[in-house]
């Protein structure tokens, strides 16, 4: 006889202290469950369970063997743990990152990634859409700001800062903006979410709704935008660090400092990560130490 099902059906049976609950949680119905206790104990020639006024209730010949099996399945899982971990990590890693972020921060660092990791292959996919890890099968998501999804768990890598700029040409044009109340009177260049724009906040507190003629549902074309003349951007730092760097973009109000967004990495919660999926996070955990900024401390907001 397998003993292996019949078990399993006994541990979760009693953890749960009824077939009905175990059968919840597994997904099936609770006649499965009785009928593999009942077809252990016919193995065993013993009584192991009773219906009792609160639920099941262990014999002592049960209490016996649910000490033995529970210690022995935990003895296995952390067998196969430890095999999972002891192994190379190779195969396919999937990964879903914004346009921006994906090109300027998780691209350029793949490379070093495949040279730690020659054996796992590395899929990205630049999209600002809001992908479903489970429904597309991606092992991982770049994301930037807060998501409640009770699916994923999340890796907090840091934050993601932006800045006011402009090109030299449309500040001589234009003026100079002083202070973030100026902007109301300029041409302001603004990302596109679906059929709304997103509005401007202030890192002194307000926010802007900004208007003019030209908005876009990707960074990249309100860089290019601002590039051109155009406007006023909000951009983040990493998408215009070389423009600044060259002098085709100037960064406005000093670079006053924002909180930023959360920056994190998100993958699918109650599955054992595969080593390959496990390298990826570490890796680009431990890259965002040097390479984004941290959270703020309490003590610096205000």
């Amino acid at each position: 006889m397998d003993l292996w099902p019949s078990l399993q059906a006994f541990l979760q049976s009693v953890r749960a202290s009824s077939f009905s609950a175990a059968a919840r949680e597994a997904g099936t119905t609770p006649s499965a469950f009785s009928k593999q206790v009942a077809k252990l104990e016919a193995h065993l020639g013993v009584r192991l369970v009773v219906r009792g006024a609160k639920g099941l209730e262990l014999t002592p010949e049960g209490q016996e063997l649910f000490q033995r099996v529970d210690r022995a399945f935990e003895d296995v899982a952390d067998a196969c743990t430890h095999a999972s971990r002891a192994t190379e990590p190779r195969g396919l890693v999937r990964v879903s990152a914004p346009m921006d972020l994906g090109r300027d921060w998780l691209v350029p660092r793949v490379a070093h990634f495949s040279r730690a990791h020659p054996q796992v292959e590395v899929e990205v996919s630049l999209s600002d859409r809001f992908v479903d890890l489970l429904a597309e099968r991606f092992d991982a998501a770049l994301r930037v700001g807060a998501s409640d999804d009770g699916r994923l768990m999340r890796r907090a890598l840091g934050r993601m800062r932006r800045s006011f700029c402009a090109s030299p040409a449309y500040l001589r044009a234009h003026g100079t903006p002083r202070r973030h109340a100026d902007l109301a009177d300029h041409v302001n260049l603004a990302y596109l979410r679906g059929s709304q724009r997103d509005p401007w906040e202030f890192p002194s507190g307000g926010t802007l709704p900004p208007r003019g003629p030209f908005a876009c549902d990707n960074n990249a074309g309100i860089r290019q935008g601002a590039l051109d003349g155009l406007g006023v951007a909000w951009l983040p730092e990493l998408t215009i660090a070389e423009d600044v760097r060259r002098g085709a973009l100037k960064v406005l109000f000093g670079g006053q400092p924002e909180e930023g967004l959360p920056v994190s990495l998100v993958f699918p919660q109650g599955r054992l990560l595969a080593p390959r999926v496990r390298a990826f996070l570490d890796f680009f955990a431990q890259e965002a130490r040097t390479s984004l900024n941290p959270a703020p401390t309490p003590s610096a907001r205000r």
